[in-house]
C-alpha cells in the first residue's frame, strides 16, 4: 500500500492547493482498499505516506475487505 500512496502523493503534491480549494464546496477524499482472504492479515504504512494525508487535511482511512 505504501507504494501506491507514494506514488499518488508524487502525482498530486504540486496541486495540493488547488485540491484544498476544492475542499470549499465538494468533498474531497482518498479512498484505500485493502482486501485479504486471512481474517489476520495486516500491513503498516510508514510515516511518508502520511503526509499526502497532513497537507490535504482529509482523514486516513482504509476499507478493509475479508474474503
Amino acid at each position: 500500500m505504501e507504494e501506491h500512496i507514494l506514488a499518488l502523493w508524487e502525482a498530486v503534491r504540486p496541486h495540493v492547493e488547488y485540491l484544498k480549494s476544492l475542499k470549499r464546496t465538494l468533498n474531497v477524499d482518498v479512498f484505500c482498499g485493502y482486501r485479504s482472504n486471512s481474517q489476520t492479515a495486516g500491513f503498516q504504512v510508514g510515516h511518508e505516506c502520511l503526509e499526502l494525508f497532513t497537507q490535504l487535511e482529509v482523514p486516513f482511512g482504509v476499507s478493509v475487505i475479508v474474503m
